[in-house]
């Protein structure tokens, strides 16, 4: 009996779209996300789904988060978390009234929010008192180096706190047997997260999971979009039951802007050479060249460069899903809850992550910053005009590295806090950046939000530096093991060539609209005192106008 064409076509298609789905079901959900400006079906039929389709990605929060790409922060019920959806919204700033309220970011920021209540319609007090206090891991340079801690991701580069989780309990050898530890100990002291002190609202400290580095900046302030922005990301010390309100997480977002009489911030430098060497083993395990393009000071790449974190018995250990921050443990537990078999997987946090701040004399240690960076931007300067005519060469900044021995500075955790060299900044309650993009808004209530704090002015960096930041992201090519585009080209980053030139790099999710819950705020002079001379002279501007709008920041002036 003939079959009609038609019911051939039909049936066959049926049978394809049934195997996609169980090999999709193998294999786990692997959409991911994009910053351009179309969705891309991958040959292997999924998708990476554009901004404005991120609430399209969807995942198996029950049992197959670990194998879910589109998620690359997963968060963990250890400390009461309840995430249950992917909570991404288009509701972008062109359109308004396309959503209502939300909590959705990057938003705008306005420095109109900084005046007295009552003289601007978009006015709003600040309430907080102090300033952000903050104070470094235990995780040294080294220890970040051989736990693996710079990677390349597709949406930004990113430095991670490390942590261990282990499959099997009886591994855990840190004399707590919770499967989790941070990979950072001093002898004497433990182990201990980087921590900040949010004002107002919060009584405990915030602890840093990881930083990322998107190009160029996700917000903008008074319409000014920057060369690129640090996400400092953090969750709360306490559990949910604690804190009386559940889903919090905690961002500190700092701008960077390219000068070209700006001296190369030294732990800039100092980052951009262990990513360069991060890219040069990714190129060397696929069997690839190295890229041709140098940068100053950065050293010589060999194949035996990277450092084997483990132990030989710890390499044996097995584990049950990888985790690379303390981001990823908290959402895992919770999507896994309803799972018979699982059982929690806890950050074990030791009791120097609540002791009491430390005794320092913090006003002369931010002086003493404030004078070595000053010191060694008229150093670079003078070294620019008097022995390279003027202009900026590689001869010329691989000298200064020399001269102030970057590859000598002693790491700090903390080190966009140091560059940025103001305590002022505004404050709103938003969303994540990028997919699951946790902030869903509810009435009357922080539940669900991600705390913001957008530093209010740029660190001064220099053009060379942009430029290599950009090219890490544009020539990024996915990790032998990884399941999408082994060893190939693969960003989510929209990126403009000229030839084999970088011109630009976009990993900044659109503008949001803003709405009246996003509770901006911005906190400045007359709020409290700064410990910044920086900030003390700019407070010396008595018009509020000429401070906020022209001149804006502590510098150019």
């Amino acid at each position: 009996m003939m079959i009609p064409t038609t019911l051939f076509i039909a049936t066959t298609l049926l049978l394809s779209t049934a195997v996609v789905a169980q090999n999709s079901a193998e294999r786990g959900y692997l959409d991911r996300f994009t910053y351009q400006e179309l969705d891309i079906t991958r040959p292997d039929n999924f998708v990476d789904y554009a901004p404005q389709n991120w609430n399209a990605i969807s995942c198996d929060e029950g049992s197959q988060l670990d194998k879910c790409l589109g998620y690359r922060d997963k968060w963990e019920t250890g400390r009461g978390w309840s995430i249950q959806k992917n909570y991404c919204r288009w509701c972008p700033e062109s359109d308004p009234n396309s959503c209502s309220r939300h909590h959705q970011s990057p938003i705008d920021l306005r420095r109109q929010v900084g005046y007295e209540p009552g003289t601007h319609e978009e006015a709003n007090e600040c309430i907080d008192v102090h300033w952000m206090k903050y104070e470094d891991s235990f995780c040294t340079w080294d220890q970040l180096i051989q736990a693996d801690a710079f990677t390349i991701e597709r949406h930004a580069l990113r430095i991670s706190q490390p942590i261990t989780v282990f499959d099997n309990l009886n591994d855990d050898t840190d004399g707590v047997r919770d499967g989790v530890t941070l990979n950072c100990r001093i002898p004497g002291r433990g182990s201990r997260f980087g921590r900040i002190d949010y004002s107002k609202g919060f009584s405990h400290w915030w602890h840093l999971s990881h930083i990322d580095i998107h190009t160029p900046s996700e917000h903008t302030q008074n319409g000014i979009r920057y060369d690129a922005e640090i996400q400092l990301q953090h969750f709360y010390s306490v559990t949910a039951a604690e804190a009386g309100v559940n889903n919090e997480l905690g961002t500190v977002a700092v701008f960077m802007n390219a000068y070209e009489d700006a001296a190369p911030y030294r732990y800039l430098d100092k980052l951009i050479c262990q990513w360069r060497r991060k890219e040069f083993e990714v190129r060397t395990e696929c069997g690839l060249d190295p890229i041709e393009s140098s940068y100053p000071g950065c050293f010589p790449l060999k194949r035996n460069l990277r450092r084997n974190m483990a132990e030989d018995e710890k390499s044996t250990k097995t584990k049950a899903v990888t985790f690379q921050t303390a981001q990823d443990v908290i959402l895992h537990n919770d999507q896994h809850r309803d799972s018979v078999n699982h059982s929690n997987v806890k950050i074990f946090m030791e009791e120097g992550n609540w002791a009491p701040a430390e005794e320092k004399d913090w006003d002369a240690w931010i002086a003493e910053q404030s004078k070595k960076m000053q010191d060694e931007e008229e150093l670079y300067n003078r070294m620019r005009t008097m022995e390279h005519g003027g202009n900026h060469t590689d001869a010329l900044h691989e000298q200064f590295r020399k001269l102030v021995e970057y590859d000598e500075i002693e790491w700090f955790n903390y080190w966009p806090m140091l560059g940025v060299r103001t305590e002022y900044y505004f404050r709103y309650s938003g969303s994540q950046t990028i997919p699951p993009c946790n902030g869903n808004f509810q009435e009357n209530t922080r539940a669900g939000a991600n705390h913001w704090r957008v530093m209010k002015d740029p660190i001064r960096i220099h053009p060379r530096q942009l430029q290599e930041l950009r090219r890490l992201l544009a020539d990024r090519i996915a990790p032998k093991g990884s399941s999408v585009d082994e060893c190939k080209p693969d960003t989510a980053a929209k990126v403009q060539r000229d030839g084999n030139h970088v011109i630009d790099v976009n990993t900044a999710r659109p503008l949001m609209s803003w709405k009246n819950v996003h509770f901006k705020t911005f906190c400045e002079c007359k709020d409290w005192p700064s410990k910044w001379p920086e900030d003390r002279n700019w407070c010396k501007i008595e018009d509020i106008n000429e401070r906020f709008f022209d001149r804006m920041y502590n510098f150019g002036w």
